[in-house]
This record gives structure tokens, sequence and C-alpha cells, in this order.
């Protein structure tokens, strides 16, 4: 019969020369690596306060009037962006004006009524119930001042029923449904004609729809996948 140390003694002496071979050159490279991330993070770090900084001077912007944002490309192409978009579900209302595509030409442009917008945050509720069953709600809500009237919004944004089931409200839906409804109800005791009250309603809808996209930006940080190497 071989003997069992004998058996074992090739395999543990390759072992042993893998290990003193690797071991120190992967600890090594584990070391550069935290090393070379770390010198990164400190060259970033400039860059990313100043975007934060950026940033709150824009939600800081958004706060005090909303309306900054008509002249700005990114506004206009958003409009004719949303043009393009329809509604599938039956509750979806469908606009009775139609804006211009140019948020200059505004109606809301020649109001004297600022437009604030702050306290972006995303909610969810785990025990949401439709009359029918439980789901998973998620949803986002904001702070809208018309004037010296302030409102809380919140506009759901998608649903899940199970791992196979889920529903998502676009951006369209968002904004002629619930965003215009909240909008609507701040109008009812301004002194403006209807029609004026159903127009303005609808561009600030838009605005507000599209300011969502600016509250939720974050700071762009690199990133940087690691998975450090294991024995096996």
């Amino acid at each position: 019969m071989t003997d069992s140390n004998s058996l074992l003694s090739s395999y543990e002496e390759l072992v042993q020369n893998h290990v003193s071979q690797f071991d120190p050159r992967i600890a090594d490279l584990q070391q550069l690596v935290k090393t070379r991330m770390q010198e990164l993070r400190d060259a970033e770090k400039t860059l990313v306060e100043a975007q934060a900084i950026e940033l709150k001077r824009i939600t800081d912007a958004l706060a005090t009037d909303a309306r900054c944002l008509l002249p700005t490309p990114e506004l206009r192409a958003f409009v004719q962006e949303l043009k393009q978009i329809k509604n599938n579900n039956w509750y979806a209302r469908k606009s009775e004006f139609s804006i211009a595509d140019d948020p200059t030409s505004w109606l809301l442009i020649t109001v004297e009524l600022p437009i604030g917008l702050s306290n972006y945050q995303t909610q969810e509720d785990p025990d949401a119930y439709d009359d029918e069953r439980t789901y998973i709600r998620y949803s986002y809500t904001l702070s809208l001042r018309l004037g010296s009237v302030e409102h809380l919004i919140e506009v759901p944004k998608k649903r899940i029923y199970n791992l196979n089931e889920c529903t998502e409200t676009n951006m369209k839906e968002q904004i002629d449904y619930y965003i215009s409804d909240e909008v609507g109800g701040l109008f009812r005791n301004m002194e403006y004609p209807d029609e004026q009250k159903q127009q303005l309603t609808q561009e600030i809808s838009v605005l507000v729809g599209y300011a969502t996209k600016i509250l939720t930006l974050t700071p762009k940080t690199a990133i940087f996948e690691y998975v450090s190497t294991r024995e096996e």
C-alpha cells in the first residue's frame, strides 16, 4: 500500500510553491489597486464637489422660479419629444389645449406667478392596495408653489404586483393625468379666466414634468468594478 504521506507530499509541495509564487504578487496587486483607486478618488473629489455645488445652484433656482427653464433648448426638445408619446391607458387625459413647441412663447412667461419646485423625494409603499390586491407602489413627491400657494404633489411611477407583473406610467401619463390634476386644483381659487387657467395648467404641468428630470440628477462619479482574487 502506498504511504499517504508520500502520496500527498508532491501535491503539497506544488501547493506551497504556488503560494510562495503568487500570494505575495496578488497581495501587491491588491494593494496597488487600492492605492490607485484612492488616488483617483482624491483627484475626483474636487470635480464631484463642484458638480454638487452647481446642482445646488440649479435646485435653488427651481425653488425660486422654475420658469428659468423656459428659454433652455433642453426643455424645448422635451416638449417636442412629449408630443410624440401616445397614451395607451384608458384613464389618461387627452390634452384639450395644444402648447407651443417653443416655451418662450407660452402664456406662463407673461404672468406674474413664480413657480417654485423643491423637496423632490422618491417614495416606496410595499403595502399599496387597488381594491383587488396589494402591490409595491413607487412614486415621487415634490413641493409646488404657485405664487403664495404651496402644495405637495405625489406622482405614481411604477406598480409591482409580482415577479411577472409590473406596470409603469410614462412621462406623458404622469403629466397629463397626475401632475395636471394637482396643478389644476391650485388654480380653482385663482382669479384667471377659465381658458387661461387651462392653458397655464398644461404649461406648468409640462414644466414640472421636465423639472423632475433635473431634480433627480446627482454628481457623476467614476465606477470601477473589482472582484478580489480568492484561492480555489
